[in-house]
Formats: C-alpha cells, sequence, structure tokens
C-alpha cells in the first residue's frame, strides 16, 4: 500500500533559517495537526541557550578590548608630546620680526642669535631688461628658410645657442617661443608700444636680479629682419647697511647679513630686526602635552572608575568596562606624582611645574592646566631653566638632551606602550585570547544545535509518515467492516 501523506509532509512544512543549521522541516503536520514549528522552534531555544550565555559573555570583552585600545592610543599620543617637550630642538626655534616691513620681512633659521639688528636699504636689486627694435608685426621674418645662422644669449657668463628651425624659417613670434623653450637665463615676451609703425619689440629679462646677470645678445641669423638690442633697464644689485656696515647682494633675498636671518629686501628706508625665541611654538608644544596628558586622565576615569548613582537604598555603583583595573589606577598615579613632585635633577621651584605654569585643574579631576603668561614670563627672562625643566620632566634630567633616563617620563609611558611586552599590549592579548576561546566554543555549540535539530526534524518527518501510513490503513479497515456489515445483511 502506498503512503501517500509522506509526500504531504515535505509539501506542506517550510525551512528555517537557524544559522549555520541548513535546512528544517517546520510546520503543522497534515496528518497529525502536530505544531512542529512551536516544538521546533522551543527545542531550539533550548539547545541555543549555552550558545545564547557565550554571546553575552563577549559584549564586556569586546567593550575592555574597546577600552585598552582607546587608551592605548591616548597614551602613545602622551608619549609622542611628552617626547617633544623634551627635545632640545624646540628652543632652537627663533622668530624675527621687522619694525617696517615695508622695507624688509624676516626669518630666522635654528642658527639665529636673538637680539636687534638696524638694517638700511639704500637700493634693490633689479634685472637686466634689452629690447630690440621695432618691427611690423609678430609674423615678420627674423630668419630665413635655410637660415645657418645662430642666436646666442649671454647671463652670467654662460651662452645659449638658440635651437632654430632653420628649415621653415623663424618670425619674431617664433623666436620668442623658441627663447623660452631653450631656458636661456631670461624671459622672452612681445609687446606693442602703441607706435604707428613697427610697434612690435622683442624683450629679453633676465630671471635673476644683479649685475652679474645682464643680458646680451649676438644675433647671426640670416635673411629677415636682423635685430639689435638696447638696454632699457640696467641690471643692478641691492645695496644696505647692517650696523654701519654696507652690503652688497645680487638678490633682494638676503641671508646671513644678521647671523642665520634671511632678510627680503621690498624697498629703500630703514627698519629694525628683532630676533627671539619662538614662544609661540614651545607654548603650542606644552598646551599639546598637556591635552594628551588630559586625554588619558579623562578616558582611564570613564574606563575605569566606579560609577555611584542615586542614594540610600536606592544608591548603585557602576563600573566602567575596565573598572577596577591595577594597571590604570597604577598609571594614574604615576602620571600624578610625576607632575606634582620635583623634576629629577632640580631641587625647590626650579624643579616644580607650578613654576612653569602648569598645575593641577581645582576641580579634583586629576587633570592639568596651564597658564601660558606664567610659561611666557619664565621663557622671556630665563629660557635655558624652562628647557632643563622640560627636560627633566620627562627624560629624567636637565642635561639629558632628548635622552630619556631610566625612570623617566617616557620611559614609563613605554611600559605601557611598547608593542613587544607593554602592558597595553598584553592586556589586549589576553581579552583577543578570550573573545577567540569563546567563538571557538560557539562554533562548536553551534554543530552541535544543528545537528540534533536536524535529527529533531528527521525523527518528526518520519513521525508525521508513520501517522499517515496509520491514518491510511484505519481508514481502509473501517471501509473493509462497512462492507461486511453490509454483505452480511
Amino acid at each position: 500500500m502506498s503512503v501517500s501523506s509522506t509526500s504531504s509532509v515535505g509539501s506542506s512544512l517550510t525551512p528555517s533559517s537557524y544559522p549555520n543549521q541548513g535546512l528544517i522541516v517546520m510546520g503543522t503536520g497534515p496528518e497529525s495537526g502536530i505544531n512542529y514549528t512551536a516544538i521546533l522552534n522551543a527545542l531550539d531555544k533550548a539547545l541555543s541557550a549555552p550558545i545564547t550565555m557565550m554571546q553575552a559573555q563577549e559584549i564586556p570583552l569586546n567593550n575592555q578590548l574597546a577600552a585598552w585600545q582607546s587608551i592605548g592610543s591616548d597614551i602613545s599620543a602622551l608619549s609622542s608630546s611628552a617626547s617633544a617637550i623634551g627635545q632640545p630642538s624646540l628652543f632652537q626655534s627663533y622668530t624675527a620680526t621687522s619694525s617696517d616691513t615695508s622695507v624688509a620681512t624676516a626669518q630666522a633659521s635654528s642658527s639665529a642669535i636673538p637680539g636687534t639688528y638696524n638694517v638700511t636699504v639704500s637700493s634693490l636689486a633689479t634685472s637686466g631688461v634689452i629690447a630690440s627694435q621695432g618691427v611690423a608685426a609678430t609674423s615678420t621674418a627674423v630668419a630665413s628658410s635655410g637660415s645657418t645662422g645662430t642666436f646666442n644669449i649671454t647671463v652670467d657668463g654662460n651662452t645659449t645657442d638658440v635651437a632654430l628651425n632653420s628649415t621653415t624659417g623663424y618670425t619674431l613670434a617664433d623666436l620668442a617661443q623658441a627663447i623660452n623653450n631653450d631656458n636661456a637665463g631670461v624671459t622672452a615676451s612681445i609687446i606693442n608700444n602703441g607706435a604707428a609703425s613697427d610697434p612690435y619689440q622683442l624683450v629679453l629679462t633676465s630671471n635673476n636680479t644683479g649685475t652679474n646677470y645682464a643680458p646680451s645678445v649676438t644675433d647671426n641669423l640670416t635673411g629677415g629682419t636682423a635685430l639689435t638690442f638696447t638696454t632699457t633697464q640696467s641690471a643692478a644689485n641691492a645695496t644696505l647697511s647692517y650696523e654701519g656696515i654696507s652690503i652688497t647682494s645680487q638678490s633682494n633675498t638676503v641671508k646671513n647679513v644678521i647671523p642665520g636671518v634671511t632678510l627680503s629686501l621690498d624697498s629703500k628706508g630703514s627698519t629694525t630686526i628683532t630676533v627671539g625665541l619662538d614662544t609661540q611654538t614651545i607654548d603650542n608644544a606644552v598646551s599639546s602635552f598637556i591635552s594628551a596628558y588630559n586625554q588619558v586622565i579623562g578616558d582611564v576615569a570613564t574606563e575605569n572608575t566606579v560609577t555611584s548613582s542615586g542614594s540610600g537604598n536606592t544608591k548603585s555603583e557602576t563600573l566602567g568596562p575596565l573598572g577596577g583595573n591595577v594597571s590604570l589606577t597604577n598609571l594614574v598615579n604615576n602620571l600624578s606624582s610625576f607632575i606634582g613632585s620635583e623634576a629629577a635633577g632640580l631641587s625647590g621651584n626650579a624643579g616644580l611645574a607650578s613654576t612653569y605654569g602648569i598645575t593641577q585643574s581645582s576641580s579634583g579631576s586629576g587633570k592639568l592646566q596651564l597658564n601660558t603668561t606664567e610659561l611666557n614670563n619664565m621663557l622671556t627672562s630665563d629660557p635655558q631653566q624652562v628647557q632643563k625643566y622640560l627636560s627633566a620632566l620627562v627624560n629624567g634630567s636637565p642635561t639629558a638632551d632628548g635622552v630619556s633616563h631610566t625612570g623617566s617620563l617616557t620611559n614609563f609611558l613605554k611600559t605601557y606602550t611598547n608593542p613587544a611586552n607593554g602592558i597595553v599590549h598584553f592586556s589586549e592579548q589576553d581579552i583577543n585570547d578570550q573573545i577567540t576561546a569563546l567563538n571557538n566554543q560557539i562554533s562548536l555549540q553551534q554543530v552541535l544545535v544543528q545537528d540534533q535539530m536536524g535529527m529533531y526534524t528527521k525523527q518528526f518527518s518520519s513521525l508525521e509518515s508513520y501517522i499517515g501510513q496509520m491514518q491510511t490503513t484505519n481508514s481502509a479497515m473501517t471501509s473493509s467492516i462497512k462492507q461486511m456489515i453490509a454483505q452480511g445483511a
């Protein structure tokens, strides 16, 4: 006897979307009326409970990992900014200002010497300019086809033979283009002087100022209009005096007349150049250090502190993701000690951060604040002392010259940031190991659930098939009995 209910079971039940489980037949049995969906869902939930628990365990681990990654980035930024304020080069940055910028401006290098310097500009350097006689048009031929002549330009003792294509001849415009293509030390242009006849002139302007760069031309082109040049502006050197000393310069950019200073001359006149320490750069570096320090303190407070809310019987405490972490507590305590104690190798006020405008915030947060006025007063009165303090603070010695000593702030921070054996690295590695172990357990449990759910589905399908067979048999027997009764009657 065939069992039609077997095929009807498969056609009426639907697959579920349980992750990694494959096809699970679900639905209501067409023969039995049993709600297999509800049963399978209940079994699925019960079997998956351990997975849900393990996934829940991953949430705080991921939060801890993110917290360590954020704090690790903060500590690295603090280490970099600390190293920057401990470098001698920070105090080798100078500014140069001019009392009259219309006469000259100035820029100082690291070799500048602080002081005031008087400069008088008598004349500016100029470029030499020569111009040809006028011709009728830019298309006027200046060399004939097949010309074997040359057009030579001499600047600063160097002569350039302008390359010409003699097979087609050359116009005034062609010659100007060829000169500019050959980088002959001049710039060629064609002007229209407005004359009624022959208004177009070829003008050559030296690319550099000074008498050494005065241009001259030898025109040996054949055919066409021969060009003759006259000087329209003589090349001249700049002349100036510095503290009574006369100076001549080929350029209006004058270097090292004042030690370590470059002057840009703009007009005749006198000006005073003041060279001093670049306090703004130092202010910015110290401010960056304090900002990085405060970022560490703030983030540690967020990730590591117990937060209380409510009061009395309703009072509750909440830990950050890294709440109570000893390494972070030690980090904050040591940072506070570095700032609050005398810097290594210095004593009294010379070794205290407050002398240089660095103080603890009155809010009690442990963060720092900077009084730039106090810092700049110290930079003005004794810049070397400021350098010694910053070096002692971050490098562990007022004479460290940018090199960190044992027990210094920068070396302390490396115990956290070292990518091979730092506290941040080991903390992240430990959390990642825990997450990996949980993921492996979750994967194994998912496979187990998949197998078990597949087994249950197969059993339920067999049950439904069996019920269908029994119902078919029952129907057949009932029909036979009825026929027998009818025949006997």
